[in-house]
């Protein structure tokens, strides 16, 4: 008789666990298996990183080409001027946001990977520096040297830096 009960016992044991595990329900032991599904935090899957494509496919340049490696990126034959010359310049001026806000003009690769990301998925910081990249190209600006206006943009993108390097 006591085997009998042993095992209905060991058998509402492996349910109620089972169950738990599941995720279902109350818990009848009032605490004694608590480990809350708030208590488990599960992973989602990374968001997909990708800006619109611009430009006409194919366009870029041999001088983008050659600029994009030596700033450690792998650009194919498929992408175009526009999208070439967008993420140099996004590139340029986050190095410029770090440069005036830590002193670092270049900041480790990881938190200039993330900044850029975050340039080139927002609509409104890709535009601007798009524009900011065309009137330094119009202008002649090339040179090592930049004061960038501390505009909401730029505050957007100093936070995120500041954010992103611990600080």
């Amino acid at each position: 008789m006591n085997s009998i009960l042993l095992g209905i016992l060991v058998a509402v044991a492996v349910w109620l666990f089972m169950k738990h595990r599941q995720g279902s329900g109350a818990n009848l032991f009032g605490g004694l298996f608590s480990s809350s599904r708030s208590q488990v935090q599960r992973k989602s899957p990374p968001k997909p990183r990708e800006m619109p494509r611009i430009g006409k496919p194919g366009t870029i340049t041999d001088e983008q080409i050659n600029d994009l490696k030596g700033n450690l990126f792998q650009p194919t034959k498929e992408w175009s001027f526009e999208e070439a010359a967008l993420i140099l310049d996004a590139v340029t001026y986050l190095r410029g946001v770090c440069k005036q806000v830590s002193g670092n003009e270049q900041p480790p690769l990881e938190l200039q990977n993330e900044l850029l990301a975050f340039i080139l998925e927002d609509q409104g910081l890709r535009d601007y520096v798009r524009r900011w990249g065309e009137v330094r190209g119009k202008t002649g600006i090339n040179g090592k040297t930049l004061k960038l206006k501390h505009n909401n943009q730029f505050k957007r993108i100093e936070k995120k830096a500041t954010e992103l390097a611990g600080g």
